[in-house]
């Protein structure tokens, strides 16, 4: 986000954000959350969630209706979607035996 931005005042990241009608925002640093604060008209509660979001949560924007989500996958999803280092070893390890 920084980058984006960064160029031109902004230019460039506000046209990306706004080409696009509908919005999920995840986890971010608390400056990065400032920068597309005023872009997506976000309350300071907003901002302060984002920053605090954990895994599978995000807020889902849609014009100036925003709703915090969460994320739950099933067993196969997860199996298929996950970069966890853990997880992954140990899928490697079962296939080993």
């Amino acid at each position: 986000m920084q980058d984006l931005f960064g160029l031109d005042g902004g230019k460039y990241g506000k046209g990306i954000l706004d080409s696009s009608r509908i919005k999920l925002v995840m986890q971010m640093e608390e400056q990065e959350a400032r920068l597309i604060q005023g872009v997506l008209n976000l309350s300071e509660d907003e901002v302060r969630q984002i920053t605090r979001f954990r895994r599978g949560e995000g807020l889902l924007c849609i014009g100036y209706n925003h709703v915090p989500i969460q994320f739950y996958a099933t067993a196969k999803e997860y199996d298929a979607i996950t970069t966890s280092p853990t997880d992954l070893r140990a899928r490697r390890k079962e296939a080993e035996e």
